[in-house]
């Protein structure tokens, strides 16, 4: 079994190696450039490229320096004999031990992954003219941030070893089960204990904009809880909008730099956008997919994992042992990458979905045009992107796709006048 292994791992790595060259080169079809000449400057097109290669050695080495810890923990036999130490010095404490276990795999990989978070997340993004942070605040937000995370992924995992260890012959089901529940939980908990520890949140202020916004959920339907602003300028310049909750009643939230880089029917129609998400169910959908998504995985792992274990050369305890996680880690990053695609198209469908019920809400499709505009601007982002990496990893069409879509709307919308 280890040969398919390495196979699979020597896949990964050729194929984040074209991605990345992708990255580098971007679309190079002059036709393509001609047609996002027509809304773009060269300059425009410059300074997405220079930002998609602003530290790109760092990004490059990224992934293959954070796979090749993953798969020393794992080969090395570190974690098997730390897992005995804590077990002879806590017999029958699984949930103690396991978690400690578990820490240290999450704390190690992040102190090695540090500095490359530092150079992209700060010196790189200060570079671009993104960061507001000082140094001293960068670490203390990074901080923050690797407790919650550490926080929540250490539950995450331990209850999915427990599943795996006292749920029998049914893990393969509850297994979704377990996992699908405790995501919703903490996105249920976002907005109320993890959003206030990093951000500042106030409701939206009176005025056209609350207005406008208020006025497009009436009209998609949308239960809303409130508007809220938070802000985003204390660490960037980045400009965003999302809704967060689930299920009843939700609540938008709005990136100040939004607010002060958009014109209120720009930001109404950012937030329109998000709306076609709630009119077309994706949240329900994506729970289902991710749902059946998890299932599959469950069962291929019930069918496989006996043939690893059976292996000796992969070094893999019983399926519940917490030593095992590196391995689990690893295998999560080759094959995220692998399976990829599947997840980008039906992101992107989403999103197309998305994009055109929110002209239909508002009938703003001039303003679409000009809100992306700004937005591809705002974030510097790559305009000419290679077809492939747009296929294989993005979860948005690129910004000329999306102001295509708005002027074929446009049409559609003339003719039938």
């Amino acid at each position: 079994m280890m040969r398919y292994v390495w196979a699979l791992v020597i896949a990964w790595a050729l194929v984040r190696a074209i991605l990345l060259g992708f990255a580098w080169y971007g679309d190079p079809d002059p036709g393509r450039r001609d047609l996002v000449l027509r809304h773009f400057t060269p300059d425009d097109i410059a300074r997405g490229r220079e930002y998609i290669r602003n530290g790109f050695a760092a990004r490059v080495a990224y992934g293959y320096v954070q796979l090749f810890i993953l798969l020393l923990l794992w080969r090395s036999g570190v974690m098997r004999l730390l897992e005995t130490r804590l077990e002879t010095a806590m017999p029958g404490s699984f949930w103690f031990s396991g978690a400690l276990l578990v820490l240290a795999v999450l704390v190690a990989e992040r102190l090695c992954m540090m500095p490359f978070d530092y150079y992209l997340g700060h010196v790189c993004e200060r570079r671009m003219g993104f960061s507001e942070m000082t140094a001293a605040q960068w670490a203390w937000r990074y901080l923050k941030g690797c407790l919650v995370g550490w926080t929540i992924q250490t539950v995450g995992i331990m209850t999915v070893f427990a599943v795996l260890r006292w749920c029998g012959s049914w893990w393969p089901v509850l297994l979704p089960v377990a996992t699908t529940g405790y995501g919703i939980a903490v996105t249920l908990l976002m907005p109320y204990v993890i959003t206030p520890l990093f951000y500042v949140q106030k409701p939206l202020a009176e005025g056209a904009l609350r207005e406008r916004i208020m006025q497009i959920a009436g009209q998609a339907g949308v239960p809303v809880d409130d508007i809220y602003e938070i802000d985003e300028s204390t660490y960037s310049k980045h400009t965003n909008a999302y809704f967060t909750g689930l299920f009843g009643r939700k609540r938008i939230v709005l990136y100040d730099t939004l607010i002060k880089s958009h014109t209120v029917d720009e930001a109404a129609l950012i937030f329109a956008h998000e709306a076609g998400h709630w009119r077309h169910d994706h949240v329900r959908i994506g729970l289902t997919l991710g749902f059946l998504g998890a299932l599959a995985g469950a069962f291929a792992l019930w069918w496989l994992y006996p043939m690893l274990q059976g292996d000796p050369a992969m070094l893999l305890g019983e399926i519940w042992k917490p030593s095992n996680l590196p391995f689990f880690l690893a295998a999560t990053i080759v094959l995220g990458l692998l399976t990829a695609p599947v997840e980008a198209q039906i992101s992107q469908y989403f999103e197309r979905q998305a994009d055109w019920a929110s002209l239909e809400l508002t009938g703003l499709e001039k303003v679409y045009v000009d809100a992306e505009a700004r937005l591809a601007r705002d974030n510097r982002s790559d305009l000419l992107p290679h077809p492939w990496r747009v296929f294989w990893l993005y979860s948005h069409p690129p910004a000329i796709d999306r102001i295509a879509m708005a002027e074929k709307f446009a049409r559609e919308r003339t003719v039938i006048k």
